[in-house]
């Protein structure tokens, strides 16, 4: 709401006085300064009678008018009085005409207009929020932020251009955002720009990057002028920056156009559109909102430049405010001309229109110029006219030239990205069939193995068996880290290296066919693990019968049996009864036992457990003790502990680990005696959920 003071420049000494806090402009008590410039101040106020906070902007150029004993504005001087006034009437149309636009989206409202202590005032609604030229600092917005900003604005616009009103100073600056991100246009500078025109002791104001070109010359200016600054400003939303003043593009454009760049997420038209408004050349622009908006709305664009309807001339202006807008310029040319071509042109065309203004001024007062004369100056004014036609045709040549270029690079950067676009599909479709291939063949490799686990089971391998098995993977080289008859994941990984050696399915599991071969492949090994395992068992039986030996020979002899008495006398025999065939006697429960203790893996996961038992009890009771021979984490003693009692049976596992990463582990399970062998299947208590199977027999 503020005029920018900064490109204000003025001879006068600054003696701008703003209104006191607590004074009073008619029913509005200033309340602070919101800012001020070289055209005016603008307060915060609060109407006295609705109690609401309002804007106030005050009437006050620097270079004509001076504020006396705090209150009163008068003019600097005689001279300047009647363009104060005239400044001061265009000042008070402004606030009317905004005032009767109380319904224009994204336009600041006008509650009120009032004249007061030597000059007008303008109250307008106090618009909170922060302006885009801060918000921008934090960087350029996102595509929906501009969809927030632009339409709005252009809707507003649109209303004060058929009002036949002009803004003429759109910039970050004058655009305030609420906490959602729309937007108000404040800051209308129509009669600031009626005072450049009336007196030279007003310094043009406008501002580099978004002033049109035609706003520093005499240039007719109209709606166009407020597209290429809207167009500007949203130049800068996008790309973080302002694009290059329209007085350094005249001579040298290195404008940078947004449909080439195409930052991401921006529609086409939106982009073209902006370019279209941004044109050096006012005819070039759009003429009116209502000719851009279908450019900016429309979905794409094609890659030539847009065509641009230009549209009716705006209605005709009020009265009040007729000096403050020129009418729009006729339809462009059909070829483009640089910004010099233009200048010159209308310099030319400014040269004849004063000579021969000249010649019909002193045609009363002067004697006339003699023919040669005329005939001179018309041929002098017909080559210049030649000239600046030569040079405009090679501007277009070299314009031609260079659009061509732009558009086969353009074509080209097309063609690139389409490449782009194609290898990356291909490259994406190849990656994706790699892992739709590696998915299936990982899926087929875990059914492979479920259905190998599956026929290994069914071919039920005693604990010998495996023990076969690892004897034999170790004398062909693949080592499985023990012969304990219990297929860890050392023995798996053996199993599936010698399957691989062979180009079979690398399952880690034995179908009948490969246990076959594994026999007959290292029979000679499986050989001498028999024999050594016969020689072992020889002497554990030895050892355990030299045992009993000891025992018994160690036990004190039995007491003298005391004399029996006579036999009866004889006695007549009974009537015979039928024979009855006397019953076998049980066998006890002493002597040596040899057999398989089995066990299934755990609930957590642990490996099979197996084993081959002998034992020897005596009393009803013994104990046998495997020693761990397994290299790895779970290594220890196995110890087995068997009671029987009747034809119970109680048998005790225990494990001590041989090294402290283990875990110490008793398990308890009970199975029958019926006096040649002792049988049982059923849960193994406190092992972690297992199934085991025990089956010992009498050793021969």
């Amino acid at each position: 709401m503020s005029d920018e003071a900064s490109q204000t420049q003025s001879t006068a000494p600054v003696d701008l006085v703003s209104l006191a806090p607590g004074r009073m402009i008619g029913r509005y008590e200033v309340v602070s300064v919101l800012g001020q410039g070289g055209f005016g101040i603008t307060y915060r106020a609060r109407d006295a009678q609705l109690g609401r906070e309002v804007a106030v902007k005050e009437y006050l150029p620097l270079a004509l008018a001076v504020r006396q004993h705090g209150t009163t504005v008068l003019p600097r001087s005689t001279t300047a009085a009647q363009d104060f006034a005239w400044g001061r009437d265009r000042f008070v149309a402004e606030g009317r005409t905004l005032a009767s636009l109380q319904n224009a989206p994204g336009i600041v409202r006008v509650f009120d207009f009032l004249e007061a202590n030597g000059t007008a005032y303008i109250v307008m609604q106090l618009v909170q929020g922060e302006t885009l030229e801060n918000r921008l600092k934090a960087g350029p917005l996102a595509p929906a932020a501009i969809e927030r900003v632009l339409w709005p604005l252009l809707d507003g616009l649109e209303q004060v251009h058929h009002a036949g009103f002009l803004h003429r100073d759109i910039k970050p600056a004058n655009i305030l955002l609420d906490a959602t991100g729309h937007p108000t246009l404040i800051d209308f500078g129509a009669s600031r720009a009626a005072m450049l025109g009336r007196t030279s002791a007003m310094t043009a104001i406008f501002t580099p990057g978004y002033a049109a070109g035609e706003q520093m010359t005499s240039a007719r200016q109209g709606p166009w002028t407020d597209i290429y600054g809207l167009s500007a400003t949203l130049y800068h939303a996008i790309t973080g920056a302002a694009p290059p003043s329209a007085f350094d593009r005249m001579l040298d454009d290195e404008y940078q156009p947004l449909a080439r760049m195409a930052p991401p997420g921006f529609g086409r038209g939106l982009l073209v559109g902006l370019d279209a408004g941004l044109a050096v050349r006012a005819s070039d622009r759009p003429q009116s909102i209502a000719g851009w908006r279908p450019i900016l709305s429309q979905a794409a664009a094609p890659d030539a430049a847009v065509t641009v309807a230009i549209a009716q001339s705006p209605p005709t202006l009020q009265p009040s405010v007729q000096a403050t807008v020129v009418p729009p310029p006729v339809a462009a040319a059909p070829a483009k001309k640089s910004g010099v071509g233009i200048w010159i042109g209308g310099a030319v065309a400014a040269i004849l229109l004063l000579a021969g203004g000249y010649y019909a001024l002193v045609d009363g007062k002067r004697a006339p110029q003699t023919a040669a004369s005329v005939d001179k100056a018309a041929q002098d004014a017909q080559l210049a006219a030649e000239a600046q036609r030569l040079k405009d045709q090679e501007e277009l040549a070299r314009l031609r030239a260079e659009n061509e270029q732009r558009q086969k690079a353009e074509q080209e950067a097309a063609q690139r990205k389409q490449a782009d676009e194609e290898a990356r599909r291909k490259a994406d479709a190849e990656a994706a069939d790699r892992k739709r291939q590696e998915d299936e063949a990982r899926q087929n490799d875990e059914a492979a193995k479920k259905t190998a686990e599956a026929g290994e089971s069914g071919l039920r391998l005693t604990v010998l068996d495996r023990q076969h098995a690892q004897i034999a993977l170790n004398a062909l080289g693949f080592a499985t880290g023990s012969t304990n008859g219990s297929f860890g994941s050392r023995t798996r990984e053996a199993i599936a290296t010698w399957q691989k050696s062979r180009n079979e399915l690398t399952t880690g599991y034995l179908t009948g066919t490969q246990n076959q071969a594994l026999l007959r492949d290292a029979a000679p090994a499986i050989a001498r693990f028999d024999e050594e395992q016969k020689k072992l068992e020889e002497a554990r039986r030895k050892a355990e019968e030299d045992r009993v030996k000891a025992e018994a020979a160690a036990r004190p002899p039995a007491p003298a049996a005391t004399p029996a008495p006579p036999p009866p006398a004889p006695v007549a025999p009974a009537p015979a009864a039928p024979s009855v065939a006397a019953a076998t006697p049980r066998a006890g429960p002493d002597g040596h036992w040899s057999g398989t203790y089995h066990c299934s893996p755990s609930r957590a996961g642990g490996a099979e457990f197996n084993a081959r038992v002998q034992i020897t009890l005596s009393g009803g009771a013994g104990t046998w003790i495997r020693p761990g021979t397994e290299s790895g984490t779970m290594v220890g003693n196995q110890s087995f502990s068997i009671k029987v009692t009747g034809s119970q049976v109680v048998v005790s596992r225990v494990y001590t680990p041989g090294n402290r990463v283990g875990v110490f582990q008793t398990a308890t399970m009970t199975a029958r005696f019926d006096g040649n062998g002792i049988t049982g299947s059923g849960p193994e208590h406190n092992s972690g959920g297992r199934t085991c199977d025990i089956s010992l027999t009498r050793a021969q």
